[in-house]
């Protein structure tokens, strides 16, 4: 049995991903389709979970076509690429079954589609969908408040995007797009690229990592390692420190300090080009002292490292993956298959 594999973000799903999809179905016993960027924080780059994107292309495709199509949620996983390959691979051969016979399908966007060719033992089968849509440029419409994105995805799809843009998460996030757009209005007044550089701070005391809930105009609730900017006469260490002590109230040694990461993949950050220098302090056996949010903090606390993989989908940015790094795991442990055989 021929099993083809989709893979992409779907943020949202338009008419060359419905294309894409049709044309496997028609060419393919099976689809399995791999919903990227699962399991993170809304943004204007990511607005729907990957239960939302699911639900929109079953509800484009016929039920007699959506029989055959099963999904597959995936993490990011931005600073172990191989992992995140074998993550792909392990989910979708456990739903195919021992022996299937797997083909990766799709279309050549840009240097982002490079996964294509990431399965060795897939063979690449073009989609022959040549389209100039991007989900980009679906979104800024969208967040906008123009009418543009609705010629761009299926009926089911508009339908939904109407029914959430009335929705007060459809307006949080329009406003971060906003406020996203006016940052990068006046990087484009500078002649040359502009790098920014930020440190974060991952401390740990009994099992506990030390969190804050942001409260500032990007990603509004989500929560967050203490961090921010570095300032111009101050070290990374420094600059972790202050922040730590702004954002909670705590105040620790340098010593304390058991290693450092710099966390620099390009697309970790909305705000721009972000790079992040983590900082890991670890407490030990001291119970987790008291914190307070302030500053730019909502709150400060401390979150059981047994309640962090459930709440994966409330972090900012890559903070749950700088958090994986300094602990030693993966972002998200494979995928359990629902059922070894398909029909």
């Amino acid at each position: 049995m021929k099993t083809a594999v989709f893979i992409g973000r779907f943020q949202p799903p338009h008419h060359a991903h419905l294309e894409t999809i049709t044309r496997a179905l028609a060419r393919f016993d099976r689809l399995i389709v791999v919903l990227g960027s699962a399991f993170c924080y809304p943004t204007p780059k990511n607005p729907f979970s990957a239960d939302e994107r699911e639900a929109m292309i079953r509800a484009s495709l016929d039920a007699v076509a959506a029989e055959r199509l099963h999904f597959v949620a995936v993490a990011d996983d931005f600073y172990d690429d191989p992992r995140w390959f074998r993550t792909v691979g392990a989910a979708v051969e456990g739903l195919a079954g021992p022996g299937a016979e797997i083909y990766i399908t799709g279309y050549h966007k840009d240097e982002s589609s490079y996964y294509l060719h990431g399965f060795g033992n897939w063979p690449f089968e073009p989609s022959g969908v040549t389209s100039t849509l991007n989900a980009t440029d679906v979104r800024n419409s969208y967040f906008a408040g123009n009418a543009d994105w609705k010629a761009m995805v299926p009926e089911a799809v508009r339908q939904y995007m109407e029914q959430f843009a009335a929705t007060a998460e459809f307006s949080r996030l329009q406003a971060e797009w906003k406020t996203l757009q006016y940052y990068r209005s006046l990087e484009q007044r500078y002649p040359y690229p502009i790098v920014h550089v930020a440190t974060d701070a991952t401390v740990l005391a009994q099992a506990h990592v030390l969190l804050v809930e942001r409260a500032g105009a990007l990603s509004k609730g989500a929560w967050a390692l203490p961090g921010g900017y570095v300032e111009i006469k101050e070290t990374l260490l420094e600059a972790a420190l202050r922040e730590l002590r702004e954002e909670t109230g705590l105040q620790l040694k340098p010593s304390l300090l058991k290693a450092t990461k710099a966390f620099d993949h390009p697309g970790r950050s909305l705000r721009g080009r972000v790079i992040s220098f983590g900082h890991h302090f670890d407490l030990g056996s001291t119970p987790p002292p008291a914190v307070q949010g302030q500053d730019d903090a909502a709150r400060a606390f401390w979150l059981p490292l047994d309640e962090l993989e459930p709440h994966q989908a409330r972090f900012f940015e890559d903070h749950y993956q700088q958090i994986c790094w300094f602990l030693g795991q993966a972002p998200q442990k494979p995928v359990k298959p629902q059922r070894k055989e398909l029909p």
